[in-house]
């Protein structure tokens, strides 16, 4: 990615900040020369480790004699794993421990996501690989963390989902704590495993010691079920401003349904911050949170002029019986027309897509995020396509091996 010169602006009148430029060579990314050795298996480790090579680092995949459990879920493992090397190792053998040592040696981070211990049995703890490599940032990703009560125990997303409150903001109508499709606990952490290591690599500097990076899965989770769930409280308010009211125990019985709602989809509560089907079976998402202009452009659009005025309050506590009106004008027409008047009417709305929709949204195609074969790059600015597909398994141990003189 390059910014966008005013030439770039001149030729197409996009006024966008950046454009993507032909492939840059691996040597002009942010962590060229960077070695990652990389001991995650699954979700969490190797897109953080996707995320590094993206940006240059070259990451050299440690797997058992079973391969990685992510093996033989595709194309999802493809997706996390393609521009690596794979080093076929068994650390429970003694004769691996040369192989084991030159490795880290040679890296300037370590990456694992076992629990807390596996490490040390397998002879490949911090303080051992710190021994070997004072400068290396070592990174371990697990479910709690290294410590704690709960450190020593399993854990996958879903779990971490409920333990974090994240479940109980995604309840059903009926109050059914439910996890969420997307797997965020995996994916966040994967995002502060990243953030840390660069941070850590740029706090070394050239002469520095090394880094020791606790990333809990549970952590980053819990921050961000702890910035929706309590920081975003609609409920609160009105419940204030009720109670507030001279008639509030006579209002209970209208106000709590309505609080009810308000404390479980928050701005979903907004009947127009939502998604609506068309006439033709596809599904329009309206973002219209508390801009008037926004609501303004969304009534002119619907022919719900004398609605204009409503203030976002009044239409949040009107919302049970403005939605079904919203949702019976958009169902007249197709999405298209929608989307056309909506755009027009500088409105924020776009169109629902499948994933593999997605791949051909201009948008995203403009932005390079996908490649000629329909692959989505790592989200980072500077990141490049990576070409090589995902190795077999220990398809680079003989070579590495020989190249690090212990074949």
């Amino acid at each position: 990615m390059r910014p966008r010169s005013d030439a770039d602006r001149a030729s197409d009148g996009n006024p966008v900040g950046w454009v993507c430029s032909a492939p840059v060579s691996d040597d002009a990314l942010p962590l060229a020369g960077l070695k990652v050795l990389d001991f995650t298996q699954n979700l969490p480790g190797p897109y953080a480790s996707f995320m590094l090579a993206s940006l240059g680092a070259e990451v050299v995949k440690v797997e058992p004699p079973k391969g990685d459990p992510g093996r033989f879920m595709e194309p999802f493992f493809s997706f996390v794993n393609r521009g690596k090397r794979s080093v076929m190792l068994d650390l429970r053998d003694p004769a691996s421990r040369p192989a084991l040592e030159a490795l880290v040696e040679r890296s300037d981070v370590l990456l694992e996501g076992f629990r807390p211990g596996v490490m040390k049995r397998l002879g490949a703890d911090w303080e051992t690989c710190r021994a070997l490599n004072p400068r290396l940032v070592y990174c371990s990703i697990s479910a709690f963390g290294q410590e704690g009560p709960r450190a020593s125990e399993p854990g996958h997303d879903l779990n971490l989902q409920a333990l974090s409150g994240a479940s109980w903001l995604e309840r059903d109508a009926r109050g059914m704590p439910r996890g969420t499709v997307l797997p965020i606990a995996d994916l966040s952490s994967s995002l502060v495993a990243v953030a840390s290591i660069c941070a850590a690599l740029a706090s070394r500097g050239p002469e520095g010691e090394g880094h020791y990076l606790d990333v809990a899965m549970a952590d980053a989770v819990v921050s961000w079920a702890h910035l929706w769930g309590r920081g975003v409280d609609l409920a609160a308010g009105a419940r204030a401003q009720v109670e507030r009211s001279p008639a509030a125990f006579a209002m209970r019985p209208l106000t709590a349904p309505l609080i009810a709602i308000l404390d479980r989809v928050k701005l979903y509560a907004m009947p127009h911050y939502g998604i609506y089907r068309c006439r033709d079976g596809e599904h329009v998402a309206l973002g219209v949170v508390d801009e008037k202009h926004f609501w303004k452009g969304l009534c002119e659009v619907l022919g719900l002029r004398r609605l204009e005025g409503l203030p976002m309050p009044a239409r949040i506590a009107a919302g049970p019986a403005l939605r079904p009106v919203l949702a019976a004008i958009l169902a007249t027409k197709p999405a298209d027309h929608w989307l056309r008047a909506l755009e027009a009417a500088g409105v924020p709305a776009c169109a629902v897509l499948k994933p593999e929709e997605a791949a051909r949204e201009k948008q995203f195609l403009f932005r390079g995020l996908y490649d000629e074969r329909g692959l989505a790059r790592a989200p980072l600015p500077g990141a490049t396509h990576l070409d090589a597909p995902a190795p077999k398994l220990g398809e680079h141990t003989e070579a590495l091996l020989r190249e690090l003189g212990v074949a």
